[in-house]
């Protein structure tokens, strides 16, 4: 744990007491703070599961355009003339 240096003037205006008091209150901030940082672990997790949303991702889209290649008969027309299937 880090050395908390509090300033002359501070003590002076809290005194002894209200100078630990503060310290103690610097500490527990510190504690809370570092429950909250993401550990090497989360950042694994989380690109892991963004990984698998990329794969879902991808497979919605291949499903969307088969969609909407199967649905629209103009769609079919247009893929059609664009591979020279038909002129």
């Amino acid at each position: 744990m880090a050395i908390i240096t509090i300033p002359r003037v501070l003590i002076e205006k809290l005194g002894d007491d209200g100078a630990d008091a503060f310290a103690e209150v610097i500490k527990e901030v510190e504690k809370d703070a570092h429950k909250e940082l993401a550990t090497k672990a989360d950042v694994a997790v989380l690109r892991t599961e963004i990984k698998e949303l990329e794969g879902k991702l991808k497979l919605y889209f291949i499903i969307l355009i088969f969609t909407i290649i199967l649905v629209s008969p103009h769609a079919i027309d247009l893929i059609a003339k664009l591979f020279g299937v038909v002129k």
